[in-house]
Order: C-alpha cells, then structure tokens, then sequence
C-alpha cells in the first residue's frame, strides 16, 4: 500500500514538475515578439517619398505614405545596406546571415533548376527561429535555386524551396514574375489558378514583357491562367490571411513572417487596384505604380498585425534586396547617389531599412549605425534566444542594442561589397571605401576564389577609387583620392585585408 501510494505521489509530482515546465515554456514563448520582415524587389532610397524628400532637389515622383508611416514609428537607418547588389545574392545572405562570397554561387541570378547556394554547412533564420519556439513562414518571391528539376518541363512540386530550409509554411513564387516558372506553389506543391488551370508555355504577352524590345523573346512554363498584374494581389491576401488565422487561432505564440514582394522587378505590370486602392495609372507610370503597390501592401500588414492586437508585440523590417533601377526617366531610385542595382558604388546596395517595435524603439528615431541586411539573422536569434554559432554565421550582428540605444553589442569591422556579376568589389572600414577591379583586361568572375585556388583573380585586382564617404557620399570622382600620396598607405592596407577576408574566410565583425 505505501509503495503504491510512494509511486502516485511520485507520478502526482512528476506530472506537477511537467505542467510547470509547459505553462514557463508557454508564458516564455508569448514574451517573444512576433518578427515581420518585409523585403522589396529593386527598390532604393528614392523610392520612399520620405527620403525623396531629403534629395537635392526634394522632388517627389511617387507618394509612399505606409513606408513613411513606418518611419515616423520607428527607426530609420542612414547607412543601411544589402548584403549585394542583385537578387540571389542578398537573398542567400538574408537567409544565412553570410555575405554571399562565402558559398559557391557569390554572383547572378540562380534560375530555379540551378543548385542552391544554401549548402548543407549553413543554417537559416527560420531554422534559429523555429528551434526558439515560433511558427515560420514564407511568402513571395523564393529565388534561390533548388526549386525544380527542370524550369522547362511542366513541374507540378518544388524539389527544395523554403520549407526545406526552415519555414512551416510557404507560399512562393520560384523565379519572382520575371521569370519561369510563373505559378504559385504552396508548401511545394503547384497551386493552380483557376480549376481549368494547366501549366503549359505562356507567350511574351502573358507574361507581362510584350512590347518591350529587351525581352521580345521571353516565355516560359506557367499556369495557362498566370495574370502578371493578380500576382501582388495574390500574394499579400494570402500574407494577410495567414497573420488573421494566427491572430484567431494562436494569439499568443510568436511567429516570424518573411514576406519578399514581386514589386517592384520587372515585367511592371501593376495591380488594377489593391485593399481599395487604384494601382495601375495612379502615379504616371507603370515603375511607380509598382511602387505605389508594395506600399499599399505595407499598409495591409500593418493593418492585419493591429486588426489582431498583434502590432505593439510585433519587430517589423522593411528594406530591400539591392538599390533601385534606373530606367524611369524623372524619377531617381538612388536618390543623388552613384550607381544602381548591380553597381558596387552606392546606389548599388544602400538601401532602406526601417524598423518598428512600438514602445521598444523610439519613434521616429534615427540611427547612422553601418548595417547589412542580413543582420536580421542574428537579430531573430536574439529574439528566439538561440545561440548563434559564429563559424557558421559570420557576418550578421544582433540588431536588438542599437535599435534600442545601448552600446553595447558586435558592429560591423568591416562591410564588403560587389557588383552583380563581378569582377568589382569594395571594402568599407569606417568612413572609407576602396573600390578594387581588373586591370584592363577580363578576370576570373566566380567569386574570384575557388576551393582549390582561394586566391584566384584576387591577385589581379587593383585599386580603382578610395572615398571618404562622410564627405563624399556621392562617390564624385572628383574627390576619389586614389592618387593622394597621403592614402597610399590606407589603399594597400585596405586591399590587403579585403584578400585576407576572402582567403582566410575569417569574420567582418568586431569582437564582443
């Protein structure tokens, strides 16, 4: 009888010790703020009016009054950028928290046949993110490889795509709209369009590319019902309806939500109308009426975060992929700088970057910090309380004391950056860049390094420009002081560590 009393009472304990440890896991993971990043497609600072406003000129070509909204709430960066200045790339890095010389595939486009840059030896932020307790998911434009056997042929399920690498839930377009396959799939499987739906050869025209003499040649495999312009619309609904489902279903457990718009890439083929809002026509161009677009999808977040009493325990980001484009004639996506996507100078890869937190980060606050994209890796570890493995994620920093001003922390020691398909890079230390490329002749573009040979095309480089960037942030090449004797030193240290940091693959960040 004590015997069978000592093991009630000792199961009776157990199960107590059980409970506990269930309700502190459950009251821990509603302490953790859900995580929002929002990341657009080709848009620089002279897309947002509020920096538009800050031109030389102070014209403004496109209102952007929800990214604005963002701003006054929150925190702005001065000297935020992407991790490169093209797509896959910085879409590696966002997700690894590594520049993206560290992989196999540092340049270009990776078509959806192509083998992933995310190898086995990486993690990602929905994998930290998720082993800290939340939900994951993933909405938009994936465009990082490993999604089809072959873009081709008719492919009715991802081979990879972004629930094989960490999220729970995944809505996604492969290729963006710009390119095959032009279909949705959900959680890797096709999702067709209408109930007729095939996925078949679609034309130029369907596409959205007709009568531009640049793609006069474009076509590819898609859904017989793909409509360019219900892309945006479909992808925000379905961002939209995922947050009301969590607000109802699961108010207290933390998600992370990272939504990558098709706007504002090519083709630009705009929405009719959005959440009530006239689209196409509204702005004088179909370029800022993708603009117009992907700020009416912010707004649309942020109105289905506060529809569920989600947004004041909410970290929402927005910032882009790379710098703006270039071909909207009266309209400056770099706002005054130098360059455009795919330039290593500074409309290549400086971009916007706002972060709002209510009550946790001042509003309408400024911070002139130098960041990168991917900080948002380290970033989320911090939030899920995860310990980060510093030979694994190396160039991400934990963005959590300067967004609410304590000094503590990692900064960036040095940031590196690169044009989109080579052979130009740059290294930045403080307020000085040095710009290094061929000289004169063609160089080895792969990254400039290979496993057998990690120096390859490196040696060959030279100094093409050192700026100061705190007085000449526009990279005038009246100023480039390359020829100063008083900087000869300055360039070859500088050149010199740039190599170091690719051969010996150490880290870019300060220590602790």
């Amino acid at each position: 009888m004590f015997h069978t009393l000592s093991l009630r009472n000792t199961f009776q304990r157990l199960s107590l010790v059980a409970l506990l440890i269930s309700v502190a896991a459950v009251l821990q993971a509603s302490e953790k703020p859900n995580i929002v990043v929002l990341m657009a497609d080709d848009i620089g600072l002279g897309d947002v009016s509020f920096y538009q406003r800050l031109s030389a000129n102070g014209k403004v070509t496109v209102e952007t009054p929800n990214i604005d909204r963002l701003i006054g709430e929150g925190m702005r960066f001065s000297d935020a950028h992407a991790p490169a200045s093209l797509c896959a790339p910085t879409r590696f890095s966002m997700l690894t928290g590594n520049f993206s010389y560290r992989n196999r595939k540092p340049f270009g486009v990776w078509t959806p046949d192509a083998n992933s840059g995310i190898e086995p030896k990486f993690t990602t932020s929905a994998r930290i993110a998720k082993a800290g307790g939340y939900r994951t998911a993933f909405f938009g434009k994936w465009g990082l490889g490993s999604s089809l056997d072959n873009r081709k042929k008719p492919m009715p399920e991802l081979s990879e795509g972004a629930c094989y690498f960490g999220f729970d839930y995944a809505f996604e377009l492969p290729q963006g709209i710009q390119s095959p396959p032009y279909a949705f799939y959900e959680n890797q499987k096709w999702v067709p369009l209408q109930p007729d739906s095939a996925l078949v050869e679609l034309d130029v025209e369907q596409i959205g590319y007709g009568g531009i003499k640049k793609h006069a040649n474009e076509h590819g495999i898609g859904d017989s019902n793909w409509d360019p312009t219900q892309a945006g619309p479909i992808l925000i609904e379905k961002a939209v309806a995922y947050i009301d489902r969590h607000a109802a279903e699961q108010p207290t457990a933390p998600f992370f939500l990272y939504y990558c718009s098709q706007a504002v890439h090519v083709p630009h083929t705009p929405a009719k109308e959005l959440d009530g809002v006239t689209i196409a026509g509204a702005t004088g161009g179909p370029h800022r009426d993708m603009i117009h677009e992907l700020d009416v999808q912010v707004g649309m977040l942020v109105k289905a975060l506060k529809r569920g009493g989600l947004y004041e325990n909410t970290l929402f980001i927005f910032t882009s992929d790379n710098g703006g484009l270039s071909f909207d004639k009266g309209h400056d996506s770099s706002n005054d700088l130098l360059g455009k996507k795919g330039s290593v100078n500074e409309g290549g890869h400086r971009i916007p970057f706002i972060a709002v937190w209510p009550r946790k980060i001042a509003a309408n606050s400024e911070s002139k910090e130098p960041i990168v994209g991917h900080d948002v890796v380290a970033t989320i570890a911090a939030l899920a309380d995860q310990p980060l493995d510093r030979a694994v994620v190396m160039d991400s920093i934990d963005l959590l004391p300067i967004l609410t001003n304590d000094p503590s922390g990692q900064r960036h020691a040095y940031l590196m950056h690169q044009s989109s398909r080579g052979p130009r890079y740059a290294l930045r230390e403080g307020p000085w860049k040095l710009i290094i490329g061929p000289d004169g002749g063609k160089v080895e573009k792969a990254g400039a390094a290979t496993k057998s040979n990690p120096v390859a095309g490196l040696k060959d480089l030279v100094p093409i420009a050192l700026f100061n960037l705190d007085s000449n942030l526009t990279e005038n090449e009246s100023q480039n002081l390359l020829s100063n004797p008083e900087q000869a030193q300055r360039i070859a240290q500088m050149q010199a560590k740039y190599i170091e940091l690719r051969v010996t693959e150490s880290t870019t960040l300060t220590d602790q």
